[in-house]
């Protein structure tokens, strides 16, 4: 059983990234991203192979509005190693 979710510096470092620069340009669509993201959290903790399998073995995918979070399993944990914007041509994690 999934016991909790966690981020990669890298990847926390990019979500506050993405929503700091949607908080430039609107706070509602910078908090909309931060309720989907713990959606997301949510829904792995509860089912963590919900994701489709990604590029890299072991590593799954789930589309989170234009933004793709990687994730993997870690021992008891759910480990988000990359939140990319589904737009950019190095989103394929």
């Amino acid at each position: 059983m999934t016991t909790g979710v966690v981020y990669s510096r890298r990847a926390a470092a990019e979500a506050e990234e993405i929503e700091a620069f949607l908080a430039e340009h609107s706070r509602s669509a910078a908090e909309r991203l931060r309720q989907s993201l713990n959606r997301a959290e949510q829904r792995l903790v509860q089912f963590p192979d919900s994701g489709a399998p990604g590029a890299r073995p072991g590593t799954r995918r789930l589309v989170v509005g234009n933004y793709i979070v990687s994730y993997r399993r870690r021992g008891d944990d759910v480990e988000i190693f990359a939140v990319r914007d589904a737009r950019r041509r190095d989103a394929r994690f």
